[in-house]
């Protein structure tokens, strides 16, 4: 099931008010993450904070006068993001020092009440892709926010992203067989009532496989949104390996959605109400 959106990003005032973190560090490709940031920070009620981390080195560069270099660095650095766009910039800048960038950006979270959460998506062509890899890996751990990996257009790598024409797919994956049709045609049909708006164009499209329904339906678009499903048993995959290698063919920007899990660890004697 394929839901096709030429949207912008205004939300109804009657959902959740949503609170934006985007961590960057020093000389990764930031614009692109930073714009998706943005653009969700215009929801009504919104707030975003980009948290700009600068990393402590040990050595001479721990002392004082090298610390301070490093945060004229890294000002210097995010005012040279600033991209041309309508929209009014909506992220408030924060800046920490830090010799673990996850735990920092976790504190940052617990602080700010995150909801979610906007990361850069690594690949080989990440300009810092060892630490997005590091950073990304702990935080997947994490269940108290929406995590949002955007991946810029390869053709286009260190632009903002400003979409025209946004394809967000809702696939069924195994789930998807006869037995469980009807549940899903229903859901479908509820996020699909949700989503009424003039600018709002709705597809259904029935395939055998997912990924390659995405790719069919992919030409046009400027911007493709998938969903990422939650998988106690590997944590650490964002994305099965077909959807991965169909992503790996398509020359648009990405944004990849992975939403908290739900009391993921609750016992079942904590779920009866024996235990407080």
């Amino acid at each position: 099931m394929v839901l096709t959106s030429r949207v912008s990003f205004a939300h109804a005032d009657t959902r959740p008010r949503m609170r934006i973190l985007v961590p960057v560090l020093m000389g990764q490709m930031a614009r692109p993450v930073i714009s998706i940031g943005d653009a969700l920070a215009i929801s009504p009620g919104a707030s975003g904070i980009l948290l700009a981390l600068v990393e402590i080195r040990t050595g001479r560069d721990n002392e004082v006068f090298a610390q301070e270099h490093r945060r004229r660095d890294m000002l210097r650095w995010v005012a040279g993001l600033e991209y041309d766009s309508d929209v009014r910039r909506r992220l408030h800048l924060s800046l920490r020092m830090t010799a673990n960038a996850a735990s920092s950006v976790r504190d940052a979270a617990a602080e700010n009440e995150v909801t979610s959460m906007v990361l850069e998506w690594p690949t080989v062509e990440s300009a810092r892709r060892h630490g997005l890899i590091d950073l990304t890996r702990q935080l997947l751990t994490d269940h108290g926010f929406d995590l949002m990996f955007v991946r810029a257009n390869p053709r286009t790598p260190d632009l903002a992203i400003a979409p025209r024409s946004i394809l967000a797919s809702i696939r069924g994956g195994p789930s998807a067989r006869a037995d469980r049709s009807r549940r899903e045609w229903d859901s479908f049909e509820q996020i699909v009532e949700e989503l009424r708006r003039p600018v709002t164009q709705v597809r259904v499209v029935r395939h055998d496989s997912p990924a390659a329904g995405i790719m069919e339906e992919a030409p046009g678009h400027d911007l493709i949104v998938i969903g990422s499903r939650l998988n106690q048993s590997n944590a650490g995959a964002l994305l099965g390996r077909e959807i991965d290698r169909m992503l790996r063919r398509l020359d648009t920007s990405v944004v990849m959605v992975r939403a908290k899990a739900v009391a993921p660890f609750i016992s079942n004697r904590q779920a009866n109400g024996s235990e407080r």
